[in-house]
């Protein structure tokens, strides 16, 4: 093949050597003597590129929150979360509250509880049977209140996270309703 004066071998064996140098003649003009004078000429590989690792991140995060008001409770009870509004991962459970972690890692775990009417309740985050974080809300009558933790922690595949009631200084009703919701909620960082 010719173009423009420089003649180019046909099969692809032949465009490159054994070290990846192209095979170029060049032709002189119509008229000129047929010998050709060869150049070698390197030719730029193609760049390849190592692709990063593709990590697959799970998300993992939760949100639930009281339906209704809860009326008064015993000591240390664990409080149930039912209404679920984000569980990626699966580990909210509403029946019993608990965040089973699915993967061990660094956490957020926040938590809200609403107060009314001369009640007081002091709720605590629990990682199994361990204490992370405790709120205490107290507020007088005719009025109602809302006290928010939160938490950084590390835990572990399996542990169980949940939200109680303190063994001491509980009085009344937790409320939640659409005025505001009792919530508790979590995600994972890394």
């Amino acid at each position: 093949m010719i173009r423009k004066g420089i003649e180019i071998e046909e099969s692809d064996a032949s465009l490159l050597n054994e070290s990846g140098i192209s095979k170029i003649r060049k032709t002189k003009e119509k008229n000129s003597p047929s010998k050709a004078n060869i150049y070698k000429k390197r030719l730029l590989s193609p760049v390849t590129t190592t692709p990063y690792p593709s990590y697959t991140i799970k998300p993992i995060a939760f949100y639930a929150y009281m339906s209704q008001h809860t009326p008064a409770i015993s000591i240390q009870h664990p409080l149930s979360f039912d209404v679920v509004k984000a569980n990626f991962g699966n580990g909210y459970h509403s029946t019993t509250g608990v965040f089973m972690v699915p993967e061990s890692g660094v956490y957020v775990f926040t938590w809200t509880i609403r107060i009314g009417e001369s009640n007081y309740h002091s709720t605590q985050l629990m990682v199994n049977t361990d204490e992370l974080g405790i709120i205490y809300s107290h507020v007088g009558s005719g009025s109602d209140i809302g006290g928010t933790g939160i938490v950084v922690a590390h835990v572990d595949k399996g542990d169980d996270v949940y939200v109680r009631t303190h063994a001491s200084w509980n009085s009344g009703v937790i409320y939640s309703n659409e005025a505001g919701r009792s919530s508790f909620a979590g995600w994972k960082l890394f």
